[in-house]
C-alpha cells in the first residue's frame, strides 16, 4: 500500500505517516523504482503510534522505544505518573497495560473509537497532574543556578585547600584538580540535600527562584534530597567524567527543551516564581563576586602567616610557609633558630642529581659542593630587624639559582610582614619580587623596609649560571643581600 491508502484504510494523516518512518518507527519496503510501500502492520503500527501520541507520549519516548532503552510497559507507566486521574489518556494506558501487550500486538483501534466521543472536547482527553505540571522545563536557568551552586562549593573547597592544607591554589596541578572535582561533588552531596529539607531550594535556585519540594508542599527529607542530589549527579553530570559529562548535559538539555521530567525529578515538585530579569543580573553580579573573592584568596596566601614585628621563630614559621608555597628547598626547613636543617638526615633521598624548577621561575639544582648562605639576623628587643646573607663562590662553575631563591624568600618571610604590603591595588609582593627578579643589584624601599643586594663578579662570563673564563685568571662571584625594617612597625 501507498500512504496515500494507508490514510484512507487506517486513518493516519500523511503528516503522521512521514513523522513516524523518518524517525524510523516503521519502515516500510523501497521497490525498484524508489517508491516506498507499506504492509498491514506497518498501518496497524501506525494507528499504534498514532494513538500513543494522542495520549502524550513524546517524542523522545518514541526515540527510546526505537533504540530499545525502554519497553512499552515501562513508557506506559511513566506516562500515566504524569497525568491526571480522570482523564481519558491515563484510562486508555491502564487498560493498555492490562492487555499485558508490546508495541506490535496491543489493539490500539478500539481505543481511537473511544477518543471519537471527545472530539468536540479535547481538554478532556489529555490532562497532565501536579506531579508534572510542576516542572521547570527552562535548561539554561536551571543550569547556571547549578552552576553558581558548584562554584560556591568549589571556593569553600579551595578556602580549605589553601588556608588549612597550605596548597598553592595558583599552581595546582592535575591530581589536585581531579581531587577537587571530587571533593566539590562530596561536599555538594553534604550541604545540598540539608538545604532543600530546611529551605527547599539552593543559593543557585534561590537567585532564580526555583524550589524542590514534594508534590503535596512538604520538604523534601534529608535522604529523598540526596537521592535527587545523587541522580543529577550521575544521569546529569555523568559523576563530571571527562567526555561524559558533556553527552549527559546535552541528554539533559534535550529532555529539557522536550518538556520531559528529568530522572531525578521525577515525584518531586519543581517549580519558579517568576523568571524576571533581574535573577539573570543577580548571577552574573555574584559568579563576578566569586571571581573576585578567589583572587583575593589567591593574593592572601602570599602573605606570610606572622606579619607586623615578629620575632625569629616567626620568621622560620613564615620561611618554612613560603617553601611549601613555591616548592623550593624539598629536603631542607628552617629551625626555630633560623637554621637550614636536612630533613633527609638518614640519606634516604639521592640528591646528586636533583634538578627542580619551582614557581618562582628559577633552578635549584642541587650541588654537593655549593654551600647554601648562612643567614645573620639582627635582632633589637626580641623582634627581628634584619635578616641579610652573604654568597661567593671561587674558582668554578656556579649554575644554581639557590642565592636567588633565598633572596625570594626572605623577600617574601621578612619583607612581607611589613604592614605596608598590600595584596590588592597594587599588589606589593609581585611589585617587590619584580624588582628584584632580574637585576643583580638594587637598593630600594617598600613601605618600612629596606632591600638591597650588590653583586661582585670577576673572571666569570654568563648572568644566571656562570663559568670561569679560560684565561687562567681568579674567578669570583660574590653576592651581599639584606632586608632591613628602616623603623618601627606600629601596631
Amino acid at each position: 500500500m501507498t500512504k496515500e491508502e494507508i490514510r484512507a484504510v487506517y486513518g493516519v494523516e500523511i503528516s503522521s505517516i512521514e513523522r513516524f518512518r523518518s524517525n524510523g518507527l516503521v519502515t516500510p519496503r523501497r521497490l525498484e523504482d524508489g517508491s516506498l510501500v507499506y504492509s498491514e502492520a506497518d498501518g496497524e503500527m501506525f494507528q499504534r503510534l498514532v494513538l500513543l501520541d494522542i495520549v502524550g507520549v513524546s517524542e523522545n519516548d518514541f526515540v527510546e522505544l526505537r533504540s530499545k532503552e525502554t519497553t512499552l510497559k515501562l513508557l506506559l507507566q511513566r506516562q500515566m505518573w504524569r497525568l491526571e486521574d480522570g482523564c481519558l489518556a491515563k484510562a486508555i494506558c491502564k487498560d493498555i497495560l492490562e492487555e499485558e501487550g508490546d508495541l506490535k500486538s496491543f489493539d490500539a483501534l478500539k481505543y481511537l473509537e473511544r477518543l471519537k466521543a471527545y472530539e468536540h472536547e479535547p481538554e478532556k482527553i489529555l490532562i497532565y497532574g501536579p506531579n508534572y505540571r510542576n516542572q521547570v522545563f527552562r535548561p539554561w536557568r536551571r543550569y547556571f543556578a547549578r552552576g553558581l551552586d558548584a562554584s560556591i562549593y568549589a571556593l569553600i573547597f579551595n578556602a580549605i585547600l589553601g588556608f588549612i592544607l597550605h596548597v598553592n591554589l595558583m599552581n595546582e596541578g592535575w591530581l589536585v584538580r581531579i581531587v577537587e572535582a571530587i571533593v566539590a561533588v562530596i561536599i555538594m552531596l553534604l550541604i545540598e540535600p540539608l538545604l532543600l529539607n530546611r529551605f527547599g531550594t539552593t543559593f543557585g535556585k534561590w537567585v532564580f527562584g526555583l524550589r524542590v519540594e514534594k508534590t503535596d508542599g512538604n520538604p523534601l527529607s534529608y535522604k529523598d534530597g540526596l537521592r535527587r542530589t545523587w541522580g543529577m549527579i550521575g544521569k546529569g553530570q555523568g559523576y563530571e567524567v571527562p567526555i561524559y559529562n558533556l553527552v549527559r548535559l546535552y541528554k539533559s538539555y534535550k529532555l529539557c527543551k522536550q518538556k520531559e521530567v528529568q530522572p531525578w525529578d521525577e515525584g518531586v515538585s519543581y517549580t519558579i516564581k517568576d523568571t524576571k530579569g533581574f535573577r539573570v543580573v543577580a548571577c552574573i553580579l555574584l559568579n563576578v563576586v566569586i571571581v573576585f573573592i578567589s583572587s583575593v584568596m589567591l593574593q592572601v596566601q602570599q602573605l606570610p602567616p606572622n606579619r607586623g614585628d615578629i620575632t625569629l621563630e616567626q620568621f622560620a614559621e613564615n620561611y618554612n610557609y613560603f617553601c611549601k608555597y613555591y616548592d623550593v628547598n624539598d629536603w631542607l626547613y628552617m629551625d626555630q633558630n633560623g637554621q637550614l636543617v636536612d630533613k633527609y638526615t638518614d640519606g634516604v633521598v639521592d640528591r646528586d642529581n636533583m634538578i627542580h624548577i619551582s614557581t618562582l621561575r628559577t633552578v635549584f639544582a642541587y650541588d654537593p659542593t655549593e654551600e647554601l648562605p648562612n643567614y645573620n639576623y639582627r635582632i633589637e628587643n626580641a623582634y627581628l630587624k634584619e635578616v641579610s646573607f652573604v654568597y661567593g663562590v671561587e674558582n668554578k662553575e656556579h649554575w644554581t639559582d639557590k642565592e636567588k631563591i633565598q633572596q625570594y624568600l626572605i623577600g617574601m618571610a621578612f619583607g612581607g610582614t611589613d604592614k605596608e604590603v598590600k595584596i590588592l591595588f597594587p599588589n606589593t609582593s609581585e611589585v617587590i619580587l619584580s624588582k628584584m627578579r632580574y637585576v643583580d643589584n638594587f637598593n630600594f624601599t617598600s613601605g618600612n623596609t629596606r632591600y638591597f643586594c650588590n653583586v661582585e663578579k670577576m673572571g666569570y662570563e654568563g648572568n644566571d649560571f656562570i663559568t670561569p673564563l679560560e684565561n687562567g685568571q681568579r674567578s669570583y662571584y660574590k653576592m651581599n643581600f639584606s632586608v632591613t625594617k628602616e623603623k618601627e612597625e606600629i601596631n
